[in-house]
């Protein structure tokens, strides 16, 4: 009885003989598309799977290695077009993560621009407290730089916190608080 034979009547032997005899070179193939081995083991063995459901159909046993080699190249390219579909999609999201970072830099730079207008119409002792505020200056540390009490700096920052609440929107000023 031919492999073919064989192979078409269910004889598990024949079956094993044709996988002894293509397996490696169907997983070299397989290499030249792909370069995780896991990956390729698993292509080559569900191409082997995919000969066992069809073995019926095949007339010559050219016709079930050139399935093999088909089937073998047609799961790579799947591979490498997911593959891309990922990259791409990652590159998208990449792109968009740094457009949303790019908005809010210049939604802070305005943001920075507009409250540094308002605080320079502030009265001179709120502008200069609430500028070293700015820079991430403590009360304690402010009232030392000016040389001041720390309830006056208190005092002057409840004094600008007030003109700008009136000056700027809620949004905005919630920001300023939170610096």
């Amino acid at each position: 009885m031919s492999l073919i034979e064989g192979l078409k009547k269910g004889d598990k032997q024949q079956f094993e003989a044709l996988f002894e005899q293509l397996y490696s070179r169907l997983c070299v193939y397989s290499s030249r598309y792909l370069s995780d081995k896991n990956e390729v083991e698993d292509l080559v063995q569900d191409s082997f799977i995919g000969l066992w459901n069809k073995r019926w159909d095949f007339e010559h046993i050219n016709a079930a290695k050139s399935f093999l080699y088909t089937s073998v190249r047609n799961k790579c390219l799947n591979v490498l077009k997911h593959q891309s579909v990922i990259k791409d999609h990652q590159q998208r999201l990449i792109y968009e993560l740094e457009s949303v970072q790019v908005d809010n830099n210049m939604i802070e730079e305005e943001y920075f621009g507009r409250l540094h207008n308002e605080i320079k119409n502030l009265p001179a002792g709120c502008q200069n407290i609430m500028l070293l505020a700015l820079r991430g200056l403590k009360n304690r540390e402010i009232s030392e730089e000016l040389g001041i009490s720390e309830n006056t700096v208190k005092t002057q920052k409840k004094i600008a916190y007030a003109k700008l609440k009136e000056r700027l929107s809620p949004l905005m000023f919630s920001w300023v608080l939170a610096l």
